[in-house]
């Protein structure tokens, strides 16, 4: 880590309706990481602040339908969100991990800039690779920062990115070393394509609109995920803290590693929901009501 980050002084910029933004600078040097902060309407003895962290592709604006709903519903409840590097607001290049320990580290520095009051309760909510960096940070990162976090909300994380493409770059890394560097910036296919990651015309149609969306990530953004894959399952052991895992309909989704995953939390830790109706894009969905009405139940739980 860079050996100034830890003194940074943030310079948040306000904007209407309680509205911050700023950035900080990345664990890689010369990026900057897009930070925003979102203060509740209604004053509480005992506050929540959710952090949220998006999806492989995706940005903290798919959130947006997300906290409008709780602004509505339930204002005493704040928001921080991130965009990853190489994503959205952020710099860097654009649908590109290099190594995924990379985003772990900008997750872990936003809860250590963050200051906790007295009796607040801070969530963590992730989205696919949102919720895989969250289980490394509250796994394999020192307790004092991982004990600010009390509860975690994990939605659609165990994923599965496999095609003959992928497979065949694999098998000429191995084979020629030479290529290794050319074809890990390469874009071998489009994901999260509209019709399966949202169900209804309209959204599909808004997605294919907003221009902050990844189509095609790189090479080594599959690999890196892929790689992660193969530790995620042992991280279900290890949790100790209330977790809420949410899991759709989605063909990016390996629907019995999400159960598998499920099975290794400890008892009395571990609720769950699932969206036989809905696809991978919860948030976004035409019928999101009932994912946020589980949300916010158990949140005040």
């Amino acid at each position: 880590m860079q050996s100034n980050k830890n003194d940074e002084i943030l310079k948040w910029k306000e904007l209407s309706g309680g509205t911050s933004v700023t950035h900080f600078s990345s664990f890689l040097p010369n990026q900057q990481i897009y930070l925003k902060k979102i203060k509740a309407h209604k004053k509480t003895e005992n506050p929540i602040t959710v952090f949220l962290f998006h999806d492989l592709a995706s940005y903290h604006g798919r959130f947006y339908n997300l906290m409008n709903w709780f602004k509505a519903h339930y204002p005493e409840v704040s928001f921080v969100m991130m965009d990853f590097l190489g994503h959205g607001l952020s710099s860097g290049t654009r649908g590109h991990i290099e190594h995924f320990n990379h985003l772990v580290n900008d997750v872990a520095h936003v809860f250590r800039i963050m200051e906790k009051a007295p009796g607040e309760k801070w969530m963590a909510l992730g989205q696919g690779i949102g919720a895989l960096s969250l289980l490394d940070l509250v796994n394999r990162f020192d307790e004092s920062l991982k004990n600010k976090i009390d509860k975690l909300i994990l939605s659609n994380f165990i994923l599965n990115f496999d095609s003959p493409v992928l497979n065949l770059q694999n098998l000429l890394l191995e084979k020629m070393n030479p290529l290794e560097s050319l074809m890990r910036t390469t874009r071998p296919m489009e994901i999260y394509l509209p019709e399966e990651v949202l169900t209804h015309p309209r959204e599909q149609g808004l997605y294919m609109e907003d221009p902050l969306i990844v189509r095609k990530p790189t090479f080594q953004t599959f690999k890196c995920i892929n790689l992660k894959m193969k530790s995620v399952f042992q991280d279900s052991y290890f949790l100790d803290r209330p977790t809420l895992i949410l899991q759709s309909e989605s063909p990016y989704l390996l629907t019995r590693g999400m159960d598998s995953f499920s099975k290794g939390l400890k008892k009395g830790l571990l609720s769950e929901k699932k969206y036989s109706n809905l696809k991978h894009d919860l948030y976004n969905e035409k019928d999101n009501l009932l994912v946020f009405n589980d949300i916010a139940e158990w949140i005040q739980s």
